[in-house]
C-alpha cells in the first residue's frame, strides 16, 4: 500500500476554543493520525475523525502507514510526525517492548467498556476483525464447512480452497482442525511437540489449497468470482461479497479474531491532543458509527447500547456478546521474535 503524497486535514474554523475536561483547547491546535488508507481510512474519517475534530475544536491531519517500519524510521530520525497511529497488535507489543511509545494517559482516555486484555500501558485496542470460514452456497447449499475439521475434510466437503498466504492464523487453524480446543491453541504452540503437530496438519491441506491469497480485496474477488468454493477470509470482506448479490454463508465459530490498536510514538509533537483524540476514537458512539459504516468490530462494548447499531445488524458484528467467545483471539506474543522464521518455513511449505 503506497502512502499518500500529501496529508489530509480536517480543519475546523472556530473562535476562541472550547473546554475539554479541565483543559482549554485553543483554536488552531492539531493532531496527526495515520492509518491504512483506502476505503478503510475513508470510513474512519467520516465516522470518527471528523466528529472528533468538531468536538475537540482541533485540526485532525491524516497520513497513511505501511506498518511498524514507518514508526521506527520516524523515531530513529528524531522526526516524529504522527501523534496517533493505528498498527496491528504484534507491532504495538513489539514497539512497546522496544521503549518506542508514549504511555497512554488514562486520566484522559476512558476505558469503560473495553476488555481488560486490550488495555496496556502504552497502547490500547481500537477495532476487532475476524477471519472466518466462508463458502459459496452454489457449491455446498446451506451445509458447507462450518469448522476447521470440516475445512480440512475434502472427502465430505470437496471443492476449491482459499487460505491466507501468510503464516498468521494458519497454524492456529491447523491445530483447531486437529482437535485442539480453542482455549489450548497457544499453550500447544508453545511446545515443540505442539508446533510439529501444527505444521504436520497444515501440511495435509497445503497441497489442496487452490489459492494462497495475499490481500483482503483479493480474497473477496476469489469468493465473488467462484475461483474458490470455501475460503478463510475477513468477515467484513465476506459481507461485501454478500452485498454484491453472491449467495455465501459464514459463521464466527472458530474464527481467528485479531485487533488493531492505537499508539502514540515516543516524541510525538502533540501528545496531549493525541490522548484526547484516542479518547474520542474509543467512545461508544464513535465505535458504533464505524461499525455501521464498515463491518468491523467495536472494542467498546458500549457501542451496542448506543442505538446506532440496529439489533439485526449487531448480530453480524464479530464483537457482539453472542459472537465474541466463539472466536480465537490471536496472541501477538506468539509471533514476536519468531515471525521471520515461521514465515520462511510457511513459504517453503506452500511452495512445494
Amino acid at each position: 500500500m503506497k502512502k499518500y503524497s500529501k496529508i489530509i486535514s480536517l480543519t475546523l474554523t472556530m473562535g476562541l476554543g472550547i473546554g475539554v475536561g479541565n483543559v482549554a483547547i485553543a483554536a488552531g491546535d492539531s493532531v496527526t493520525f495515520a492509518s491504512w488508507g483506502g476505503s478503510f481510512q475513508d470510513a474512519i474519517r467520516s465516522s470518527m475523525l471528523a466528529p472528533a475534530a468538531s468536538k475537540l475544536n482541533i485540526t485532525v491531519k491524516e497520513d497513511t502507514t505501511n506498518g511498524i517500519q514507518d514508526v521506527r524510521a520516524q523515531i530513529t530520525a528524531g522526526a516524529v510526525a504522527w501523534d496517533v497511529t493505528e498498527q496491528d497488535l504484534p507491532s504495538c507489543e513489539t514497539l512497546s517492548r522496544e521503549g518506542s511509545l508514549e504511555p497512554i494517559d488514562y486520566s484522559i482516555v476512558d476505558t469503560t467498556g473495553i476488555p481488560k486484555e486490550l488495555i496496556h500501558e502504552n497502547y490500547i485496542g481500537f477495532i476487532n476483525f475476524t477471519k472466518v470460514i466462508a463458502y459459496r452456497k452454489d457449491a455446498f447449499g446451506d451445509n458447507g464447512p462450518s469448522n476447521w475439521a470440516e475445512f480440512w475434510d475434502l472427502e465430505k466437503f470437496p471443492g476449491k480452497r482459499g487460505m491466507h498466504g501468510k503464516v498468521n492464523y494458519n497454524l492456529e487453524a491447523a491445530l483447531m482442525a486437529d482437535g485442539v480446543p480453542m482455549a489450548k491453541v497457544y499453550d500447544t504452540l508453545a511446545t515443540d511437540k505442539g508446533m510439529a503437530r501444527a505444521w504436520a496438519k497444515l501440511g495435509e491441506i497445503a497441497p489442496e489449497v487452490t489459492v494462497w491469497y495475499r490481500g483482503g480485496s483479493q480474497s473477496a474477488q476469489l469468493l465473488r468470482d467462484g475461483e474458490v468454493d470455501v475460503i478463510h477470509m475477513g468477515h467484513n470482506r465476506v459481507e461485501s461479497v454478500i452485498k454484491s448479490g453472491i449467495d455465501v454463508a459464514y459463521a464466527f465459530d472458530g474464527g481467528t479474531m485479531d485487533v488493531d490498536c492505537l499508539l502514540v510514538p515516543k516524541g510525538a509533537p502533540n501528545v496531549e491532543n493525541a490522548m484526547r483524540l484516542i479518547n474520542e476514537l474509543l467512545s461508544a458512539e464513535a465505535q458504533a458509527r464505524l461499525a455501521v459504516t464498515m463491518p468491523l468490530g467495536p472494542v467498546n462494548t458500549g457501542a451496542f447500547d448506543t442505538g446506532i447499531i440496529s439489533g439485526e445488524q449487531a448480530l453480524l458484528v464479530n464483537t457482539h456478546p453472542n459472537n465474541y467467545d466463539k472466536q480465537l483471539l490471536v496472541d501477538p506474543n506468539f509471533y514476536i521474535g519468531q515471525l521471520g522464521e515461521l514465515t520462511e518455513e510457511f513459504d517453503t511449505l506452500i511452495q512445494q
